[in-house]
């Protein structure tokens, strides 16, 4: 249950830090990269050090298999494309929809899990709910009316449509290629918790890799660094993306390890949503509409059924 709790603490961390990003004026393509590469650099140094030495930990326990290399490769391509994705709809959107909308999309990795891997089957009435909560939040977002600072520029109502469908639509496949990653390390680890928590490592560890190259194109075919040079609150603030990263997807891999998905993905959902709903309101001075706070009422009473 601690994994949990800490997933869902650090989880609810993203978009705000976006949006002290956006506020700020900084790159934040460049801060997504340095996120990811500080974290595969802080998960990297642990396992080098656990293998040092005469006493070391053996190499072979953190090898992956070619299934997980693959799903590593997959899930780190994701984790780029839904943090880019995410910082253009919290701009657009604010803190409390974008992570709303994120978190409803639970319900596709819970299908998916129970079509390809043989999970529990969802609640269909959840299933309704989830769909039913995104319409809400979708169809009124004809102006950005959640975050002050741009609530003057009139926003097209189906690009509005269009962002929070997208953050949905990444997370909910970013979900389910975890689980799916976590799920290639169980045949090596063959019950034993110990081996099963350094394949977690190496796990993590290559997927920052992965989405720290996906995160290297992206700024270079964009010509970001061309734009902006790279500074020290780029630098820093990806490094403060970084940790959290690493604690949230940490947690959430060892909480997958013990919970089913059915149960881990419906309770780290509802804390996010409603941590962060209270974040944007609170801190970000976000006005949402009746429809949207009804909304997001309905995605958490849906998350609650879902298991």
């Amino acid at each position: 249950m601690i994994y949990l709790i800490f997933a869902i603490l650090f989880g609810s961390l993203f978009s705000v830090v976006l949006k002290i990003c956006q506020r700020a004026q900084i790159d934040t393509q460049q801060v997504i990269l340095f996120n990811y590469s500080s974290a595969f650099l802080l998960t990297l140094l642990p396992i080098l050090l656990r293998m040092a030495g005469p006493d070391g930990v053996p190499p072979q326990d953190f090898t992956l298999r070619p299934a997980s290399i693959g799903a590593c490769v997959l899930q780190g391509v994701l984790f780029l494309t839904g943090f880019s994705i995410m910082d253009r709809c919290t701009m657009r959107c604010g803190v409390a929809l974008t992570t709303a909308s994120a978190r409803a999309s639970l319900i596709l990795p819970v299908l998916l899990s129970w079509i390809l891997l043989a999970q529990p089957a969802p609640s269909w009435l959840a299933v309704g709910l989830i769909l039913a909560a995104m319409t809400l939040i979708v169809l009124p977002s004809g102006k950005d009316s959640s975050s002050p600072e741009s609530a003057a520029v009139p926003q097209s109502r189906g690009k509005a449509a269009l962002a929070l469908i997208a953050v949905f639509i990444a997370f909910g496949l970013s979900d389910f290629t975890l689980k799916l990653a976590q799920h290639t390390v169980e045949p090596v680890s063959a019950g034993d918790s110990v081996l099963m928590n350094r394949q977690l490592d190496a796990l993590t560890c290559v997927i920052f890799l992965m989405a720290s190259i996906a995160g290297l194109v992206v700024c270079l075919v964009s010509g970001s660094f061309r734009k902006h040079k790279v500074g020290w609150r780029s630098l820093l603030a990806g490094l403060a993306l970084g940790v959290i990263n690493i604690v949230c997807t940490s947690c959430s891999l060892k909480a997958l390890s013990v919970l089913a998905t059915g149960t881990f993905y419906p309770l780290y959902n509802i804390g996010i949503v409603v941590v962060a709903t209270l974040i944007g309101v609170l801190f970000f001075k976000e006005k949402l509409r009746p429809l949207q706070i009804a909304g997001l009422a309905v995605a958490v009473a849906a998350i609650a059924l879902a298991f």
